[in-house]
């Protein structure tokens, strides 16, 4: 059995490979460290008996962890991994039937002992579920429920469900711009922390229009995925019915890429907060004077992240009434730090149990 020293110098090793990096980030031994002890008090928790009160306590990891992630994208299936080898668990994967190549291909340089604590499979037996301590599921709200029927008293649940994020932009269009098209167009659009909206102070329609410019940019040097035919039909399906709105009034406004369907931004005056429809396409809005749920509608209770520019400590506090866990600045939606609550869970105190002397 590896200590926790050895499973950190591991997990560095590991993610300091490009294949791995694109989608955990640049996680250093040392990040690891700060990360156990900011989260379970001291990086030997998971090894000996410490101080806690008048007790001695220990962290207690589960034996198996069922982590069921969804085919959007690798970025929350490494995360939810990641975390799992770090306090020494077993850890089973269930990827989506169709597979998750950019997953299952990037754990090649995984060393021998962490790769001896991961297994992957396509379709799980009731056995399998069963002997799992800890399911962590990754998905729509309809596959988080139909997983909950089956979580049986003895297991702990984590679901991340549904969620969506958006932006908000108060001055500074030119330098927000930039920022805001990498937040849209990174993973395109998969991950629960892709903006599908930016609300605009000001002038929107000029900040809709900068966007325009620099989504053209990225995708130059970013190129979208290739779409299926699905998808293809959807973003068309869109840009005409955009098309048709705009021409009835004011309120809505177009802009697109040139010959392809690499990128869709659309001006809408409506606060309403709308489901992008994936693959780059993004909608631009007014920043209303009081944002609340009550304006964003139906979909604010999904709110996962909010992304903000100029980012300080005054705009990011005057949106803490809103139901994001997480408010950043814009351009790093994608990349939360290490230390992040995920969906408002603490990623590795919220997987432990304490044992405790005296």
């Amino acid at each position: 059995m590896t200590t926790t020293q050895e499973r950190i110098q591991l997990i560095a090793e590991a993610c300091s490979h490009d294949e791995i990096q694109q989608w955990t980030g640049d996680i250093t031994a040392h990040d690891l460290h700060a990360w156990v002890t900011n989260e379970l008090g001291s990086n030997m928790a998971l090894d000996a008996f410490l101080a806690h009160g008048p007790l001695q306590s220990k962290a207690i990891a589960p034996a198996c962890i069922l982590h069921i992630v969804s085919g959007n994208t690798a970025h929350a299936a490494f995360q939810s991994l990641i975390r799992g080898l770090l306090i020494g668990s077993h850890n089973v994967v269930k990827i989506p039937s169709a597979g998750l190549a950019e997953f299952t291909d990037a754990l090649e340089p995984f060393p021998d002992a962490l790769r001896e604590l991961i297994e992957i499979r396509s379709s799980l037996e009731d056995q399998e579920k069963s002997r799992a301590d800890v399911i962590i599921a990754i998905g729509s709200d309809e596959s988080i429920a139909a997983i909950h029927q089956h979580v049986k008293p003895h297991q702990l649940f984590i679901p991340h469900s549904h969620k969506v994020s958006i932006g908000i932009v108060y001055d500074d269009f030119e330098a927000a711009a930039i920022h805001a098209a990498r937040d849209v167009s990174l993973y395109n659009q998969r991950g629960c922390l892709s903006l599908h909206a930016i609300y605009a102070a000001g002038d929107s329609e000029r900040f809709a229009d900068l966007l325009a410019i620099e989504m053209e940019k990225f995708s130059q040097s970013n190129p979208a995925d290739t779409l299926t035919a699905s998808e293809a039909g959807t973003i068309r399906n869109l840009r005409e019915s955009t098309r048709f709105c705009s021409s009835n009034g004011p309120e809505v406004k177009l802009w697109e890429s040139s010959d392809s369907l690499n990128w869709t931004v659309i001006h809408d005056s409506s606060a309403l907060l709308k489901l992008s429809c994936l693959n780059r396409c993004v909608y631009v809005k007014p920043l209303p004077s009081e944002l609340d749920t009550a304006i964003l509608g139906p979909e604010a209770k999904h709110l996962s992240t909010i992304a903000i520019h100029p980012f300080t400590q005054e705009n990011a506090v005057s949106l803490e009434h809103l139901p994001a866990h997480r408010i950043c600045p814009l351009g790093q939606s994608q990349q939360p730090s290490l230390f992040w609550h995920h969906d408002g869970f603490a990623p590795l105190a919220s997987l432990v149990k304490w044992k405790d002397i005296g």
